[in-house]
């Protein structure tokens, strides 16, 4: 049982640990436990810009990020196209990927810049 002072009189808290073990659940709940080290239906775009050499790496969510091309006999493709801009420079780097049915990239091409491994 806890015990709160409050304008002095006693407030007497039978079930404050159960209580706080709830919230505490709950919170997990709405916020989520430890962040996921492995992005789920994404990938890492990295990039380097070609004028000034910054570089950039954006997560792209598949789920999110993707356009959809619908064709004539009933199949679905996916694209992607970005456009970035560093603070270093105001060159635009422009990325176009094409992605098959089950979401795997089919071809990637970039202009005023260049992909990089990490």
């Amino acid at each position: 049982m806890k015990t709160f002072r409050v304008f002095n009189r006693t407030i007497n808290f039978p079930h404050f640990k159960g209580i706080s073990i709830m919230f505490k659940k709950l919170s997990k709940k709405l916020f989520g436990g430890r962040p996921s080290t492995q992005p789920s239906d994404g990938f890492f775009l990295n990039v380097r810009c070609s004028e000034c050499g910054e570089t950039f790496k954006l997560f792209i969510n598949k789920s999110a990020d993707l356009g959809q091309d619908y064709h004539e006999d009933g199949s679905v493709t996916y694209f992607l196209k970005k456009e970035i801009i560093g603070a270093g420079c105001r060159n635009r780097i422009h990325v176009n990927m094409q992605f098959d049915t089950g979401k795997n990239k089919v071809s990637e091409k970039i202009e005023n810049g260049e992909f990089i491994e990490e």
